[in-house]
């Protein structure tokens, strides 16, 4: 991990495969801010326990502290540190290179939903089919929001062949020829320097490649896959994701999801045609 004396006060609570985590890792990594990392056990639901809750009420990571003072939400965390921390900037320092890159970092906010959509429905339903109808019943429960409880319910019950899931590639693959459009045209997504527009998406791509859906973009987006490929050569790839994700989930993600790409393609044409 990069190190920065000016960032001592800097406290992340994170998990390890959790993308709004490692979008926050990568930002700090780029900035060469240090940090002491707080681990939150998603699996074991340690995002509900009070303690965390009185930080982050909406029991989600990352929740960053800073002398004391509580930021959450990946996006504006990301935007905090470049405004604390301003050496090694990652906005433009003019309005209109700032209002570039946030122009992105809220289109990223508005796909973060297909992001999760396509883990439940590929790896998360693969472990709650083992179960028995009344333990599925018992899990959709325990979802406290009447919308998110039915949205999962229809999600994991119907698989690839949910609607939901259709919407979700197709707001993906209008994400990604936005972003072709935008890469004809510079280096990065937001100009010729790497910014906080590229650092929201590196994590989104890598849970995508994790789940075998590479062939997204690779299929149909040049310019795309390129960004994409020089994005994770850049050291703060693997300092904040890399080094950070168990090769057990791997593993475990290829042994699901490898399988299920000929239908994953196959709903990506119907939602695209």
């Amino acid at each position: 991990m990069n190190t920065s004396s000016e960032a001592a006060g800097l406290v992340l609570y994170h998990a390890d495969t959790a993308v709004c985590a490692a979008k926050v890792r990568m930002a700090l990594a780029e900035k060469g801010l240090s940090f002491e990392g707080r681990m939150v056990n998603l699996h074991k639901g340690e995002q509900f326990d009070p303690d965390y809750m009185k930080l982050n009420p909406n029991a989600v990571v990352p929740t960053l502290l800073h002398d004391g003072a509580v930021i959450t939400e990946s996006t504006v965390i990301n935007e905090y540190l470049d405004d604390a921390f301003p050496s090694r900037p990652l906005r433009p320092a003019d309005a209109l290179g700032r209002a570039r890159v946030h122009l992105w970092t809220k289109k990223e906010d508005t796909i973060h939903d297909t992001i999760n959509t396509m883990t439940a429905s590929i790896v998360f339903r693969h472990d709650l089919m083992q179960k028995t109808p009344e333990e599925r019943v018992k899990r959709y429960a325990g979802i406290p929001d009447p919308a998110k409880r039915e949205k999962w319910r229809r999600m994991l019950e119907e698989g690839l062949e949910s609607a939901i899931v259709t919407d979700a590639l197709y707001k993906l693959a209008k994400h990604f020829s936005d972003m072709e459009k935008a890469l004809g045209k510079s280096a990065w997504l937001a100009g010729d320097a790497f910014t906080l527009a590229d650092v929201g998406l590196v994590s989104f791509f890598y849970r995508l490649e994790m789940l075998a859906c590479e062939g997204l973009w690779r299929e149909r987006f040049p310019a795309v896959t390129d960004w994409y490929a020089r994005a994770k050569a850049r050291p703060s790839f693997k300092a904040a994701i890399l080094d950070y994700i168990p090769q057990a989930a791997l593993d475990n993600y290829e042994r699901i999801s490898r399988p299920l790409w000929p239908r994953v393609a196959q709903a990506n044409a119907k939602a695209t045609a």
